[in-house]
């Protein structure tokens, strides 16, 4: 019987470490494609140990203002004990003369505890502000972290959707090619066509198929990239469940063309207001040098003398200290090292202010240009559409005028070139206008 439940129990364990490593099947909108990246992307991981690595140290500087304890035992063997000379005469030997004398016991043993407070420090209470925001800065690095892998993902999904939309294109102008070589080669068996018509068709479909393969790994590529930067493995299968009509749908140009651009919201913005208050906590920090740190302490040690080793033997006397202080620490003269490192932090607050503006100037400059881009690509997506609306309605008159023997195959041929470029740059102006729709979301902090 325990035998079987041995066999059971290993069986099921193999089969869960088989499932464990069977890649994973995930579906995802563009939303939550983003909302899980947000919570695997490795950027947005390491931000988040970031906060606790900040929080940690706020703990940190916090504790070294409480109560400290600190304890310590010791023990020292006199192989020779230190030898004194003392005059003689001191003990009724003759003058001029000197008597060795050994002072202690072979074996010493001390054990001390000592317990620390500080009073005051005006650094001190200054770190802890300073810790508190650089949690805040954490804070808001994992924010900006989570708008970067939101637009990551949102431009990773857009090629993956685009390049399907490639390959959807190509399969059925191959479908269409081979009906019509089909018919052209059932012409040529009829005597109504040169047998070149037939050999350049079938040259056209094998570049077509050619171009499919290309195609094909295209949307693989742009799988990696996307589960990549979703924290997702490679071996995993992915399905988007958002198709590029309905995203496409979700673009209002009108209502985006209307954003508002305020700086004091945009996440670089508040980054460098929290680096300010930083700066200007470091000048109180370097200004907190002119002044006292005060601290007490007290401490208990127990002594114990013997000439042999028998400290565990508890009816044996230790000799007790007890000593409770108070220091203060006045900084008097430093030959003006604290005057260079208070001007230094006011140097840093005044570099930091120059950042800060020059970031709002630069922040509201690329707002604009990615208003500016956003509009153009939309233009340039409208135009691309009817371009290729306009070669796909040549290309399949071809079809007609070649079936009808009125076009022949290099007008085909060169219909069909001129579509597949017009073919491209069209999806190419998709991928475009949803890319700079998405970085025109985030310069104007509506990711």
């Amino acid at each position: 019987m325990k035998i079987t439940k041995t066999i059971c129990l290993t069986i099921i364990l193999i089969l869960g470490l088989a499932f464990t490593a069977y890649p994973q099947t995930h579906e995802f909108s563009l939303k939550e494609a983003q909302d899980y990246a947000v919570l695997h992307n490795y950027q947005t991981r390491n931000a988040v140990i970031d906060i606790a690595i900040a929080a940690r140290q706020i703990k940190e500087n916090l504790a070294s203002g409480l109560p400290q304890m600190n304890a310590s035992i010791g023990y020292n063997n006199f192989i020779n004990l230190a030898t004194q000379l003392i005059p003689a005469e001191f003990f009724g030997g003759e003058p001029g003369t000197y008597m060795e004398v050994h002072f202690g016991t072979k074996n010493n043993a001390s054990v001390q505890a000592q317990v620390s407070q500080l009073l005051y420090s005006g650094a001190y209470f200054v770190g802890l502000k300073v810790a508190k925001e650089a949690k805040n800065l954490s804070e808001l690095q994992l924010e900006q972290a989570k708008q970067d892998v939101r637009q990551a993902i949102a431009n990773a999904y857009y090629l993956v959707l685009v390049a399907q939309r490639n390959l959807d294109l190509m399969k059925k102008t191959i479908a269409t090619m081979e009906a019509l070589l089909k018919n052209t080669r059932a012409m040529y068996q009829q005597g109504f066509i040169e047998e070149t018509d037939v050999d350049k068709l079938q040259l056209l479909l094998s570049n077509l198929k050619t171009n499919l393969l290309t195609a094909e790994n295209q949307i693989v590529s742009a799988e990696y990239l996307l589960k990549f930067n979703m924290g997702l493995s490679v071996e995993d299968q992915i399905t988007l469940t958002d198709n590029l009509d309905f995203l496409l749908l979700s673009v209002d140009p009108g209502s985006a063309l209307k954003y508002r651009f305020d700086p004091s919201k945009h996440i670089s913005m508040r980054m460098m207001d929290v680096q300010q208050n930083i700066s200007e906590l470091q000048v109180k920090m370097a200004k907190s040098a002119y002044l006292p740190t005060a601290s007490a302490f007290l401490s208990q040690t127990e002594n114990a003398q013997r000439n042999s080793f028998n400290f565990f033997d508890f009816n044996q006397k230790w000799f007790p200290t007890s000593l409770f202080g108070v220091q203060v620490s006045i900084p008097v003269f430093s030959s003006g090292q604290r005057m260079q490192k208070v001007r230094e932090a006011s140097l840093q607050l005044e570099k930091t202010m120059n950042t800060k503006r020059q970031i709002s100037e630069s922040l509201s400059m690329a707002a604009l240009t990615a208003r500016n881009n956003f509009q153009v690509a939309v233009q340039t997506y409208h135009n691309k559409k009817d371009n290729y609306d306009l070669a796909m309605k040549i290309y399949q008159k071809d079809q007609i005028r070649y079936k009808t023997g009125i076009a022949s195959s290099t007008d085909l041929h060169q219909s069909y070139n001129t579509l597949l470029e017009a073919q491209g740059t069209y999806l190419g102006s998709i991928l475009d206008m949803l890319n700079k729709k998405i970085a025109l979301d985030k310069a104007y902090s509506k990711i």
